[in-house]
């Protein structure tokens, strides 16, 4: 790798340095060439001594961390050992990975240290409530049990009625569909045929009227019985005719 020429510049530390080094030498954080970054590590702080600025022992601490590091690399260890001790250049990357969270976090929050600075706010008001006036001669024990009913009753407004209190208003009328399929049988079988609207009479309630339809709809699909359609006049109004008359039908398949 070429020599680098750096400009001298301010750092904030030794880890400010490094970061700079590993930056223009366009090589991975995770894997530090040391022997070459030591090298330019050492040519910068004797440029710095040249220059008769203050090099702090900051700086002379971490070189002799970089030539501990080096000199662990250059050595051969047996396996078992190396097993154990890792990478030397371990915590030298965690610090700089954490120095490096913590220098962007910096840069951005350093422009925005100031948003604040120029907006004002008004206080708020400070109210002043006049002192209660307590009238204990009202205190009396009848006054608290009239307090306590009328808070009684308004908690009990907001309660939900309870279900008895329905019982006999609205009812729940439960039809049999089984009980209508063979009750309209007995009435084709009777009468032969039926208008669609003759099977509806006498029914006074929707529950029933509901299980009547049902009960036409499973007579269809049982093919006892078949809808035949007249004029336009009287489509509304079919003619319901059983198929056969004859035969005895079975009614402990169907539902209620």
């Amino acid at each position: 790798m070429d020599q680098l020429q750096f400009k001298l510049e301010h750092f904030e530390g030794p880890l400010d340095l490094l970061l700079t080094l590993i930056r223009k030498n366009k090589v991975s954080i995770y894997d530090i060439p040391i022997s070459v970054i030591l090298d330019q590590y050492l040519a910068v702080m004797q440029e710095m001594q040249e220059m008769d600025l203050e090099v702090s022992s900051e700086f002379l601490v971490l070189a002799a961390t970089l030539l501990q590091i080096k000199s662990k690399m250059l050595l051969p260890k047996p396996e078992a050992e190396n097993e154990e001790e890792g990478d030397p250049r371990e915590e030298l990357v965690r610090r700089l990975v954490e120095y490096h969270k913590v220098k962007e976090a910096a840069a951005f929050f350093c422009p925005r240290q100031w948003i604040g600075a120029s907006m004002f706010f008004k206080a708020p008001d400070a109210l002043e409530r006049p002192p209660a006036d307590w009238n204990y001669t009202s205190m009396t024990g009848e006054n608290l049990v009239a307090a306590y009913k009328r808070a009684y009753q308004k908690m009990e407004r907001k309660q939900p009625p309870p279900r008895h209190s329905f019982a006999g208003i609205v009812g729940h009328e439960k039809v049999s569909v089984r009980v209508k399929v063979r009750g309209i049988w007995k009435r084709l079988l009777s009468r032969g045929k039926m208008m669609f609207r003759d099977l509806f009479r006498g029914i006074h309630s929707r529950p029933e009227a509901v299980a009547s339809f049902l009960a036409v709809l499973e007579l269809i699909k049982m093919k006892k019985i078949r809808v035949e359609y007249g004029d336009e006049k009287n489509f509304a109004n079919p003619k319901i005719v059983p198929n056969d008359t004859g035969e005895e039908m079975d009614f402990t398949n169907i539902a209620d």
